[in-house]
């Protein structure tokens, strides 16, 4: 999902699009890739119009009918999976709970207004040690749940915030506007005072692929992935340390642009999206106005590059992870291929289990 965002004391967001597109070929190579320093440089060259079997890819695929009951879900911004339960936030600022695996609805929330426990505009959600937490940009704002979606405290930060995910001693935030003083990565402790700012950046967010920028692997550990960056970075008490960077050789993006406007209108190849599953790193990107993956394989070192098959019955949307796998949620009133079993299912949530 492609969003331009307009920075004042609110967050603006207005939907654009960008999606796949099909063409031929099998995509898949041992690769050459090495480290360098100690950071591992993922090579990525020879996707263009090339097509990857899921049976390459994936080795299972489960299904989850959300049962919405009397209540309409609209446009998903984010999804969190735990052992039990589903949660869902959708562009109408509503927080679903859903039970997994079977989805059986639990309670729908929907508090917007200025009082105790409410909120203007939710973009973004973050499960940890049984509580949810929710950040509200508009106010500037993180507020805190139970499992069971009760409200139980909430805390102010001072500064734009876009993405966000709990550490061991407070939060990490994706600074929306990066200055001198503070830059793109901020800490803050439990109560949102600033501890520090990582990661200098000059360029301005007048675009956006994803909202997330942070990724938990199964083992805990915390990656960082700056908008439009070729870099990701894993979080550790000493700050973020370069841990994995793509190359589209001849197709990277310049170093020096101003805007992420820019990059996507430079037909160049520029990274969307990242996930941490398993074995495997796998980062969805753009070029010439195509979206394809790379899955890299850290163990085996082998790595398959282009558009995922998109005729089999289940779309392959991952726009998110959990320890389970890559997490797609698809509204079923728009997919003619898939209906599910449930009279009152508005969305399948699909997670992918790779090989």
């Amino acid at each position: 999902m492609l969003f331009r965002l307009k920075h004042s004391h609110n967050i603006a967001f207005s939907a654009c699009c960008a999606l796949f597109v099909l063409s031929s070929i099998l995509g898949c190579k041992k690769t050459q890739n090495q480290d360098t320093g100690d950071a591992i440089v993922i090579s990525i060259d020879n996707y263009e119009n090339r097509i990857i079997s899921r049976t390459d890819i994936i080795a299972t695929t489960d299904t989850v009918e959300l049962g919405t009951g009397s209540y309409f879900m609209g446009d998903v911004s984010t999804v969190c999976v735990s052992d039990t339960m589903v949660y869902v936030l959708d562009r109408a600022n509503a927080i679903w709970a859903f039970r997994y695996p079977s989805g059986d609805f639990v309670k729908r929330i929907q508090k917007v207004g200025h009082g105790n426990g409410e909120y203007i505009s939710v973009r973004s959600m973050v499960l940890n040690d049984s509580l949810l937490y929710l950040l509200d940009p508009d106010t500037r704002t993180v507020l805190t749940y139970d499992i069971e979606l009760n409200y139980k405290s909430s805390f102010h930060y001072g500064f734009p915030a876009l993405d966000f995910i709990k550490i061991e001693d407070g939060f990490l935030f994706l600074n929306l506007i990066a200055t001198n003083e503070l830059h793109r990565i901020i800490r803050t402790d439990d109560h949102g005072k600033i501890q520090q700012s990582y990661l200098p950046s000059d360029m301005s967010l007048d675009m956006i692929y994803s909202e997330k920028s942070f990724i938990q692997n199964t083992k805990g550990e915390i990656f960082i992935f700056p908008p439009f960056s070729n870099e990701i970075y894993q979080w550790t008490s000493e700050g973020p340390i370069l841990k994995y960077k793509t190359d589209f050789g001849k197709n990277n993006r310049k170093e020096d642009v101003k805007s992420s406007h820019e990059i996507t209108v430079s037909q160049k190849a520029f990274n969307t999206h990242f996930f941490f599953v398993g074995n495997h790193i796998v980062n969805r990107f753009i070029y010439k106005e195509k979206g394809y993956f790379s899955f890299y394989d850290l163990d085996k070192k082998a790595q398959y590059q282009g558009m995922v098959d998109t005729t089999d019955i289940i779309p392959f949307v991952p726009q998110w992870q959990s320890k389970h796998g890559l997490i797609g949620i698809v509204p079923t009133i728009d997919y003619d291929k898939w209906k599910p079993k449930k009279d009152s299912c508005d969305a399948a949530l699909f997670i992918f289990h790779l090989k």
